[in-house]
């Protein structure tokens, strides 16, 4: 509605003001995430793949239901920003494939909501991935560095 978002029309004098609680945790996560997406043009532009996940590193597939990692890759040109959220109320830690050419193994990936987070594209029976720790209900981006 857009009389929740500041515009020009507002009943009862709410012309300009918005109704988000701006210290809420939902509030902050989504505005983290879309500062990025504004940093980021592969986020805004880039054409998007659905990534396959393993348990084991060796066993890769599609998720069969929303118990799992969901994965994306965005990729622009020479760039690709992998998205991984973990669907369930449990920590994960699933292996993600990435592109190889892109994201050669050795290289070394930083998560871009938490800037303390980095890992490194290993590889398995010829597939690039990055292994992933995910707490609870958690999202990453994550950007090669360098």
């Amino acid at each position: 509605r857009e009389c929740m978002f500041g515009g020009q029309w507002g009943a009862f004098n709410t012309t300009g003001m918005h109704f988000f609680n701006e210290g809420h945790a939902i509030y902050k996560g989504i505005q983290a995430v879309a500062h990025i997406r504004n940093a980021e043009p592969a986020l805004r532009y880039g054409r998007q793949y659905f990534r396959e996940i393993s348990g084991n590193g060796l066993d890769f597939g599609h998720p069969m239901d929303g118990h799992c990692t969901l994965a994306y890759s965005r990729i622009l040109d020479t760039e690709e920003i992998l998205v991984a959220m973990n669907l369930e109320g449990q920590n994960r830690n699933d292996a993600v494939t990435v592109d190889r050419n892109l994201l050669p193994p050795g290289a070394q990936v930083k998560d871009l909501l938490h800037s303390n987070a980095s890992f490194p594209v290993e590889e398995a029976n010829g597939r690039a991935f990055v292994r992933l720790p995910l707490a609870a209900h958690q999202m990453r981006v994550l950007k090669k560095t360098g």
